[in-house]
């Protein structure tokens, strides 16, 4: 999301200043909306990743590795990225505060954690489509090839692996430079720049098709194929009286809950994404569309990019939300902390009123060893 097509806020402002305004010059107000926006994302997102980590740690099954693993991936994006959207917003310049070295390193890394993360939550749910999509039409494929412990650690790897080699461009391309914002005033950004080895503009427009095309747009187009395949094959299967007894009660609604979870899942990766997309693609290709302060434009571009930085917390509710087996464990998690809580004030009380029957039968004994000296 950092570098694709120079579409998060902050980059749009600082290199289209000559051409286009922000929505932050064309609309008042636009700051403290963001702020508050960005801060309930990561609050969402740091919580629900997180009991989501640990309700799939407590039920133990394998092929909630993969739910792990986009939530670990959904962290990156709030903890690197969505605090640094906070602080430009609060310094309206989009400045970087650390300089020198320092500096230099938290621009690539931050840039390139929090953008492999995007690719990492995209290739998981392709994943996870995949192994569902072999459930069902294959069962016997799926449980051969993907459903042991030990396959699906390796495809996790393997989803880093390919997200980091994605994105090793941003070693090279992503480096603190300096803007003027006056006449002696400077500040330093985080920027993508391909020279001197390549052609800026030309570098920068290849390479954000390319992540387009391999990190959104072919994935959103994998899963629908996949899941549209395991709708149609559950529906047949439901009709057929053979096939309904074979397969188990339980079994259908742990499938019907996972194609709503999928479908509630794409709609909302389409709903944080599309629109982002299209801004991106008009930013790359059609720049003389974007008129200065264009209402509309400005309007759509905005909410493009506060929805497609809300998408780190939206996977973990929707799986609480449409996966029981998690809100139960939800509120397993919930109950255990209140008993924790009640006996840890028992476990004060009872210490309190030990401590009391002890301390004063001793008091009462060196009392009275006391009056005897004194009084022999």
């Amino acid at each position: 999301m950092t570098a694709f097509g120079n579409a998060s806020l902050n980059h749009l402002e600082i290199t289209q200043s000559n051409k286009t305004s922000s929505p932050k010059q064309c609309f008042s107000g636009v700051s403290q909306v963001s702020i508050a926006v960005h801060v309930f994302t990561i609050l969402a997102s740091l919580i629900g990743n997180s009991l989501l980590i640990v309700s799939c740690t407590r039920k133990k099954e394998s092929w909630l590795l993969y739910i792990m693993n986009m939530a670990t991936s959904d962290l990156l994006v709030a903890i690197f990225l969505l605090p640094r959207f906070i602080i430009d917003e609060i310094t309206g310049s989009g400045a970087f505060l650390v300089h020198g070295l320092g500096g230099t390193f938290l621009c690539k890394m931050c840039s390139f954690l929090s953008d492999i993360s995007l690719s990492v939550s995209t290739l998981t749910l392709v994943t996870i489509a995949v192994e569902r999509f072999l459930a069902v039409v294959n069962p016997l494929l799926h449980i051969r090839t993907t459903s042991s412990r030990k396959r699906r650690r390796l495809v996790i790897a393997l989803t880093w692996i390919l997200a980091a080699a994605l994105h090793l461009p941003y070693f090279y391309t992503f480096r603190l430079t300096r803007v003027a914002i006056g006449q002696d005033d400077y500040i330093q950004i985080c920027f993508p720049s391909w020279e001197p080895a390549f052609d800026d503009n030309t570098g920068q427009v290849y390479y954000n098709i390319f992540l387009f095309t391999t990190v959104l747009i072919l994935p959103l187009l994998v899963i629908s194929i996949l899941y549209i395949a395991v709708a149609l094959r559950v529906r047949n299967n439901n009709k057929g009286k053979f096939q309904f007894r074979k397969v188990s009660r339980r079994r259908q609604e742990f499938t019907r809950n996972l194609l709503k979870m999928a479908v509630a899942t794409v709609a909302a990766f389409s709903v944080c994404w599309t629109m982002f997309i299209v801004i991106a693609f008009i930013n790359i290709f059609s720049t003389s569309l974007i008129l200065t302060c264009n209402k509309s434009y400005m309007v759509v571009s905005y909410i493009a990019n506060l929805l497609a930085s809300c998408y780190c917390a939206v996977n973990p509710w929707v799986c609480f939300i449409f996966i029981p087996g998690f809100s139960r464990e939800l509120r397993i998690i919930i109950q255990n902390q209140n008993h924790r809580g009640f006996n840890a004030k028992d476990r004060n009380s009872s210490r309190k009123s030990q401590t009391t029957h002890v301390v004063l039968p001793l008091e009462s004994f060196v009392k009275q060893k006391v009056q005897e000296r004194s009084n022999p």
